[in-house]
């Protein structure tokens, strides 16, 4: 295909909007849940991790528990419709409205699973779901909770991913790898493209059609009449579980809003005047883009906003302090003596001092005392010891000892 006779007409709407600060209009992604579609597929429970992570891109996220029909879908006026785990047929009715909301309206639509009531939808868009469930022999898929492989062979790692067709770019954005957890083949016809494939080992023991070495897709995409519309097989690689990163370690969660990203590609169109098909989804793709980046903008602006915001705070706290420890400082520079403008302080330390002082002081005086007292009470016989015997030349408790001590207390009376 030749683009170079369109590019300067798609450069130049991009760079019109981009500078015009146009910002894309609020997208509304509906979710249809009547009881055709599986309880544990909805988004108030097992897609509700997938809800929010919509919602956090700035989409608006609503459900529809009625039959589908033209006056509803343009009541609701979704630009996006997702239609998961389909396990009841669809009546004419429903079918018709569907078809005009993607091929008239310029819509886009997500079928997530491979039931069998899901081809009478895609086949007229060119992807058929086969009947058997694939296996891998050599790509399990690693449970970082338990800390071991999931030993199922329907449940794999895919890391095979078109990379070559630039009108499906957005789609593949940060997806390097992705956790299959069961799902059948898709059979490709027509315009309809393939986006994800297993690897040569991939295969459906009950299904001729994808034999070993077969790569089958699981994710494909389609460009029909106006709209946009994408299956993937596998409903279980949004729900809260799969897309747990505490479990499991895979891009699941981005590539199903990169696939929300890629079908509101239909509604970021640029004038009529541009009719190439493909160029008209890689400028949506450009629109959306731009869309991405004024949202991040606004984000790091407001993030910003905050952290100037704490930074004044604790500039203002830290001012707060220093005056108060300015004012203390000066409240104890102005606690002195009115009579000898001595500070409170120093009063204290000396006083302190000379405690201490009178207390080593007295302590001293206590500790001769018994000295001077000892030799008193010996001096008292006249005598003078040591060792425990006097220098008469008697030893102390003999007789003689005992009789020259009643003479010397006769002598005292």
């Amino acid at each position: 295909m030749n683009y170079k006779k369109v590019l300067p007409t798609i450069l130049a709407f991009v760079l019109i909007v981009a500078l015009s600060g146009i910002c894309v209009a609020e997208t509304k992604i509906l979710f249809y849940e009547t009881n055709k579609v599986s309880g544990s597929y909805k988004i108030e429970t097992g897609y509700s991790k997938f809800k929010e992570a919509l919602e956090d891109k700035g989409y608006s996220v609503s459900r529809i528990e009625i039959p589908l029909s033209r006056e509803v879908l343009r009541s609701y006026d979704p630009d996006v419709l997702v239609i998961a785990n389909l396990n009841s047929p669809l009546d004419a009715g429903e079918l018709a409205a569907i078809f005009e909301f993607v091929m008239q309206d310029g819509k886009g639509l997500f079928i997530a699973g491979g039931t069998p009531s899901a081809n009478q939808i895609t086949i007229p868009f060119g992807m058929t779901i086969d009947t058997g469930i694939l296996e891998d022999e050599s790509s399990p898929v690693w449970d970082s909770s338990s800390g071991a492989e999931v030993a199922d062979k329907r449940s794999f790692v895919i890391h095979t991913i078109n990379r070559q067709d630039p009108s499906i770019r957005l789609l593949i954005q940060g997806v390097n790898q992705l956790a299959f957890f069961g799902g059948n083949g898709i059979s490709i016809s027509g315009d309809a493209k393939l986006v994800v494939t297993g690897d040569w080992d991939t295969y459906s023991p009950r299904s001729p059609t994808f034999p070993k070495g077969s790569k089958p897709p699981v994710a494909s995409a389609a460009l029909v009449g106006n709209g946009l519309v994408f299956l993937l097989s596998d409903a279980d690689m949004l729900t809260n579980d799969k897309i747990d990163t505490s479990r499991y370690r895979y891009d699941n969660l981005r590539f199903g809003t990169n696939i929300i990203d890629w079908l509101r590609a239909s509604k970021e169109r640029p004038p009529r005047s541009v009719e190439i098909d493909e160029l008209r989804i890689i400028v949506g793709q450009l629109m959306i883009d731009i869309d991405n980046l004024n949202r991040t903008k606004i984000a790091l602006e407001k993030t910003i906003q905050e952290k100037d915001k704490r930074i004044n705070e604790l500039t203002q706290e830290n001012s707060d302090k220093d005056e108060v420890i300015r004012m203390l400082r000066s409240q104890l520079r102005s606690q002195t003596d009115p009579l000898l403008h001595i500070n409170y302080t120093t009063w204290a330390i000396l006083l302190l001092a000379i405690a201490i002082i009178a207390l080593a002081v007295i302590m001293s005086k206590r500790a001769k005392k018994p000295e001077a007292k000892e030799e008193e009470e010996v001096g008292g016989f006249g005598y003078e010891f040591e060792e425990g015997e006097a220098e008469t030349g008697f030893e102390t408790g003999t007789e003689e000892f005992e009789d020259l001590m009643e003479m010397d207390k006769s002598k005292k009376k």
